[in-house]
């Protein structure tokens, strides 16, 4: 998959310490808080990827999405839509 660029983006993450920026790729992000719910106040950071031709064949097949982060917690849900990444229910 390849980070994509979206309107509400505020901020981007380039490559960690140690490595160079042919290495890895910068990453658009919105960087904010949750604007209601349960966890309203508490920091988001929301990114995006689009899919290959050939990933999209593999989950058209029933394949699945794997998410590796380094130093860090997973996102506790993913989504399609920018408002419900920063609106939760």
């Amino acid at each position: 998959m390849n980070p994509v660029k979206f309107p509400e983006a505020n901020s981007t993450f380039g490559p960690p310490a140690g490595l160079e920026e042919s290495q890895v790729q910068t990453v658009a992000a919105y960087v904010g808080q949750i604007e209601r719910g349960s966890v309203e106040g508490m920091s988001v950071v929301v990114v995006a990827w689009q899919p290959t031709p050939a990933e999209l064949e593999v989950l058209n097949a029933g394949g699945a999405i794997f998410l590796s982060v380094i130093g860090g917690l997973p996102p506790h849900f993913l989504t399609t839509d920018f408002q419900s990444a920063t609106h939760p229910a």
